[in-house]
């Protein structure tokens, strides 16, 4: 980029996941962005990680830090705001990442739009306490989408400029995806035939032990949610995103999802099964099993499966599955977390797949499997079945139908991507992460450049995400699981 204006950057959360990806990316590439961190804000309790973080890095950055008197998931104290806006002066911040605990997004979007900063926010846009078992809840999610579209309009009006504001939403941005969509876009304008079912999966293997369910508050689920709201929000933005059109009308959503709990779980394996399966067990653990279950009565979902159908005048023109998993295929063989990264590590292995069906012309299978934990100093076989790197494009197409079309052809991820994130930040989704990061930057540069992440652009993402909760309450308490919305309003 060239004649780029200074982009001083707020970071707010400094966690596994900024390290991983905001942090090392504004590092290596903010000179040639003219960008970077020039303040970060966490709480008091992750001090001393995060000045060990920054001595280790060779970075100089302002830190803020807050109580826990000062933390909160609502409304910033009149002191935070005024240290905020004193040091946002100073520093001639004019930019902010947020990239906290989800609860804590929306007050800190609200405080940004308020002054003006562009904003890059990690998903979901939102979340709630108990937002699996409380139906309201759920649906809050929506009026927080409609508040923030609202704040921004108005902010951009008192502002006197373009402020932009994304989501990471990365898979938008990443080349297999961009090269599926772009297949189905071929397909539809030769005749006229939309996706007619997609069947997606996700699986991230996070095995945790029946006390860390209670105690771990590092994508917990001890505050009332769980997987949507951890890295499943990747999917209910993804279909919507693939199969959305130009010419495809779609007016109405109706999903049905069936969640698994920690009370759950433990039915699956009970408490004596971890002490046959690790010797040690209760070396580590304490709780009787009688306690361990009273305590996750309202705990949030380890996995959810959604059946939806997308659509119009109440004739379904997609049909689609959204199978979100943490209680999937692991390599964790051990009892305790303690001094791991619980990010990308802890035996966490990713599994993802998506299946599309274009009604008789097409069909597109997309599978990613790995085998092992992300190993930075292994290179052996990564683009392989069960390697890190793994990513497979299968395309069918009805050559009977239309002779130039091949019936059969795959793609690598080799085959799409440039690898340039290094060590623990390496990897095909951590590139597409860096793609957002600098189509973001550009879009601060250049304010008329079009994006595909604004957060206008993620209405019926969110729609979903908050129709899957409401399904999800609606179970929990008895009540008919489907949910229809109606996209229109």
């Amino acid at each position: 980029m060239t004649n780029c204006k200074k982009i001083n950057i707020l970071l707010v959360g400094l966690g596994p996941h900024a390290k991983r990806i905001y942090f090392p990316i504004i590092k290596t590439s903010g000179k040639n962005i003219n960008a970077k961190i020039s303040l970060i804000v966490d709480l008091e309790e992750k001090k001393e990680d995060i000045e060990k973080y920054l001595l280790a890095s060779g970075e100089k950055i302002d830190t803020l830090y807050l109580s826990p008197e000062q933390k909160t998931y609502d409304v910033l104290t009149k002191e935070i705001k005024k240290i905020l806006d004193e040091k946002i002066k100073k520093l001639n911040i004019n930019t902010v990442f947020i990239s906290t605990e989800p609860l804590a997004h929306m007050v800190y979007a609200k405080y940004a739009l308020s002054r003006g900063l562009h904003i890059l926010m990690d998903k979901p846009l939102s979340t709630k306490e108990n937002i699996s078992t409380d139906v309201n809840k759920a649906k809050e999610i929506i009026a927080d989408y409609k508040k923030l579209t609202t704040l921004h309009k108005k902010s951009e009006k008192r502002h006197g400029h373009k402020i932009i504001f994304n989501l990471m939403a990365q898979r938008r941005f990443h080349p297999a995806f961009i090269k599926i969509k772009q297949m189905i876009k071929d397909v539809y304008d030769s005749t006229g035939c939309p996706v007619t079912s997609i069947q997606s999966f996700h699986s991230d293997g996070q095995w945790r032990m029946p006390e860390e369910i209670i105690d771990q508050n590092y994508h917990p689920y001890n505050q009332g949610y769980g997987k949507l709201s951890h890295s499943g929000y990747h999917s209910f933005d993804l279909v919507p995103w693939l199969i959305d059109i130009d010419g495809v009308d779609y007016d109405q959503i109706d999903i049905v999802s069936q969640p698994s709990r920690p009370i759950d779980f433990f039915e699956q394996l009970k408490i004596n099964d971890y002490e046959k399966l690790f010797p040690d067990y209760r070396k580590t653990f304490n709780r009787k099993e009688k306690d361990i279950n009273s305590a996750v009565k309202l705990f949030g979902e380890i996995d959810c499966f959604s059946n939806i159908a997308f659509k119009h005048k109440n004739k379904t023109i997609t049909l689609s599955s959204i199978n979100l998993a943490h209680n999937g295929f692991s390599q964790r063989g051990w009892t305790t977390a303690a001094g791991r990264d619980l990010y990308k590590g802890n035996g966490r292995v990713r599994h993802e797949s998506h299946y599309i069906e274009q009604g008789p012309f097409q069909a597109i299978s997309f599978i990613s499997y790995q085998g092992k934990e992300v190993n930075p100093n292994n290179l052996n076989g990564i683009y392989d079945v069960g390697g890190e790197y793994h990513l497979d494009i299968h395309v069918f197409r009805n050559d009977k139908f239309c002779p130039k079309w091949k019936n059969y052809e795959k793609f690598s991820v080799r085959d799409l991507n440039v690898n340039i994130m290094e060590g623990i930040s390496r990897g095909h989704q951590e590139d597409a992460r860096r793609f957002c990061i600098l189509d973001f930057i550009e879009q601060i540069n250049n304010p008329g450049k079009t994006t595909k992440s604004s957060i206008v652009d993620h209405k019926k993402s969110i729609l979903l995400m908050s129709g899957a909760y409401q399904s999800m309450c609606n179970n929990f308490t008895g009540k008919n699981p489907l949910i229809s919305i109606n996209l229109k309003k």
